[in-house]
């Protein structure tokens, strides 16, 4: 079980992601909200009492097939 480095932080947890999908959620929540909204996502699944489906973004960001908002105004 990994350590904790101080009481007021969880411990790390590697996973593995790839990095178009990373990209997308930090373009879509921010990068310091990817975090935290794993971890709504995660409680929400595990059916917790007093938890929510975390919100989706307002619109598909990246993904197959899909060309950033800067590809389509430079083409």
């Amino acid at each position: 079980m990994a350590k904790q480095n101080t009481e007021r932080h969880t411990p790390m947890r590697p996973i593995r992601i790839p990095d178009d999908e990373w990209e997308a959620l930090g373009e879509a929540v921010g990068d310091r909200n990817r975090a935290r909204l794993i971890r709504e996502y995660i409680r929400w699944h595990l059916r917790w009492p007093g938890n929510k489906q975390p919100e989706r973004a307002p619109e598909q960001i990246g993904g197959p097939g899909i060309t950033s908002k800067n590809e389509e105004q430079s083409a």
